[in-house]
């Protein structure tokens, strides 16, 4: 297990899309230690980053089911959320995602995510997808791992 500690020792964090929908789903299991990392990035103890592509995907679910009062406040919050930065897909992430995909086998929006926080320096990604602690050039915790 982690301890939430670890948060304390680093300046800037990656989001993986899971960290955000444990939030906007209020998620039994995950939402609070979720909404404990989100409140952080809101008071300024670290900043984050967060892919373009993640935005992407948290958008799906109300798009498919016409709920566009949802997708607003989703594009809002991800535009006007304090400390966090959401980074588009250039280059360099493309490249580094391929390479990353190419090491590890992991799918291609992961990749993209992923090689998004490294490019951007976060010292650290929270995500609850175990398969990424695989990862060797950016420090991974799961959520699950977290206590």
């Amino acid at each position: 297990m982690v301890s939430f500690s670890v948060l304390s020792e680093v300046k800037k964090v990656a989001l993986d899309t899971n960290i955000f929908i444990y939030v906007f789903e209020q998620s039994t299991e995950f939402g609070e230690k979720s909404k404990s990392i989100l409140e952080g990035i809101e008071d300024g103890y670290f900043s984050a980053i967060a892919s373009s592509v993640s935005l992407t995907e948290i958008l799906v679910k109300p798009i498919c089911e016409g709920n566009t009062a949802l997708e607003k406040q989703y594009k809002l919050l991800f535009t006007h959320f304090p400390n966090l930065s959401i980074i588009p897909v250039d280059k360099p992430i493309a490249e580094r995602a391929a390479y990353l995909r190419g090491k590890y086998g992991i799918k291609t929006p992961d990749a993209l995510i992923v090689a998004t926080a490294i490019q951007s320096g976060a010292e650290l990604f929270i995500t609850n997808d175990e398969r990424l602690s695989q990862i060797k050039e950016i420090k991974c915790i799961a959520l699950s791992q977290m206590r």
